[in-house]
């Protein structure tokens, strides 16, 4: 007779905000590779002009990790809006319509330029972290997928969100400005998973030139 199989974690739901001294922080970043939690963003909003921003969040993984990873939250003075396993909140904030393209430099445009992102970033110094800057849409299809958080987890690399805009309702697109860092080699294997997924991205090429941390 076969052993029964554990069931899998019931997802926890939260909703943190965000204060503006933390915005620049990959506060969400450092959860996940801290703690080995999987974590969803089902709803966002964050701006550079606001004092507070907001995740909806869903986690998946070992109830221990879930637990310390939401002490971590609470230490560091992030308010936990709402915690439980099922639930909706009231969405009582604007929505942003999705930037200007026109501003971007479109990826496939940057991979077919004279210095695509493969030749650049084997010119930097091995062993330094550097930047990627991004702009990623979130095909409503992708809501419940954990894009952000595997990034993380499959590459080692660092997510700073800068902005975002990721509607309750899930019917409509999303979008994130990122911060991506690490070493050429991560920031290329991650690009390469998007590229795979098939969601519209933006490259800030500026980021791709020296910088370090």
């Amino acid at each position: 007779m076969f052993p029964k199989k554990s069931p899998e974690p019931t997802p926890i739901n939260s909703r943190i905000r965000i204060p503006q001294h933390y915005q620049r922080q990959p506060v969400i970043s450092r959860l996940i590779s801290r703690y080995g939690v999987t974590v969803n963003i089902t709803a966002a909003m964050l701006t550079t002009t606001e004092n507070y921003g907001w995740f909806d969040l869903q986690f998946q993984g070992n109830p221990d990790h879930i637990c310390n990873s939401l002490l971590y939250l609470q230490k560091l003075g992030i308010d936990l809006i709402q915690l439980g396993i099922t639930g909706m909140v009231q969405n009582n904030y604007n929505s942003h319509l999705f930037p200007n393209q026109n501003q971007e430099i479109n990826k496939r445009e940057l991979l077919h330029s004279p210095t695509p992102i493969n030749n650049q970033a084997h010119q930097v110094y091995t062993g330094q972290s550097h930047r990627l800057r991004l702009q990623i849409c979130i095909l409503k299809d992708y809501h419940q997928t954990p894009v952000i958080s595997n990034l993380i987890s499959l590459y080692g690399i660092t997510v700073n969100i800068i902005e975002a805009s990721l509607p309750l309702n899930q019917e409509d697109d999303g979008w994130f400005d990122l911060d991506l860092w690490g070493k050429p080699q991560q920031l290329l294997s991650s690009f390469n998973h998007l590229e795979k997924l098939n969601l519209p991205l933006w490259i800030d090429a500026s980021s791709l030139y020296g910088h370090t941390i």
